[in-house]
């Protein structure tokens, strides 16, 4: 009983708590896999199949918008030619 009285009691003090929690994160931080190049978070392999996919994404929407933008330059320079 006296087990289930301390449940809801943390086992350290929140100072403790927060010091602990810093010094693993400076620890995962130190021992992840370097960035790639400068400027680049450590991040999990696991993210490369999403981020692919999403720059996939972004890229054929830019390619798009670039094709519009093209296409009605092109018309708009073609219509200054006809008088």
């Amino acid at each position: 009983m006296a087990l289930s009285a301390r449940h809801n009691v943390p086992p350290l003090p929140h100072s403790v708590q927060e010091h602990l929690g810093k010094m693993l994160r400076a620890d995962y931080y130190e021992r992840a896999e370097k960035p790639r190049y400068l400027g680049d978070p450590a991040l999990p392999l696991e993210f490369d199949p999403y981020l692919y996919r999403l720059e996939q994404k972004e890229r054929a929407l830019r390619i798009m918008r670039v094709r519009e933008q093209g296409t009605q330059a092109v018309a708009d320079a073609l219509s200054g030619l006809n008088p």
